[in-house]
């Protein structure tokens, strides 16, 4: 089982200033490593690090640079042309931004059975993907104990 984590899970697993969200972040993220479930794509790195650098006032330096490159290991779904002909197709089913359309997109190609984010409707299915918000469920009611 796959699950594609949206790039608001990621910074929240950096940022201090929301200390609730950080620990549920690193709990999800703990337990998706743990399983080797998590899934991104290329931009995910490149939100990553624009968010940690322009809104999180991170250096733009080797050491932030050296965080999202750390990302890409789960960088294993694809981004092409099919990708981007999904994306418009989940646009106009869903309404949603298009940047989203795309890691949906995404996330389906590469066989994810869960997308993880905050920004979009808890429990909805698109197609077999189904949206949770990491902030309203738990990892441990999801995946196997080991």
């Amino acid at each position: 089982m796959n699950w594609f984590v949206d790039t608001n899970v990621l910074i929240y697993a950096i940022d201090n200033r929301f200390p609730a969200k950080k620990e549920i972040a690193d709990l999800w993220l703990g337990e998706l490593a743990r399983h080797k479930a998590i899934v991104l794509s290329p931009p995910s790195l490149n939100e990553f690090y624009s968010v940690a650098t322009l809104q999180l006032g991170l250096a733009r330096n080797s050491s932030t640079r050296d965080q999202a490159w750390d990302l890409a290991r789960w960088c294993t779904a694809p981004l092409d042309a099919e990708v981007s002909r999904d994306a418009w197709r989940i646009e106009d089913e869903t309404g949603n931004c298009y940047f989203d359309c795309l890691l949906i997109a995404s996330a389906r190609r590469a066989d994810c059975s869960f997308f993880l984010s905050e920004d979009l409707q808890h429990e909805r299915r698109i197609g077999d993907l189904t949206i949770l918000n990491p902030f309203l469920t738990s990892p441990l009611d999801f995946l196997p104990a080991e």
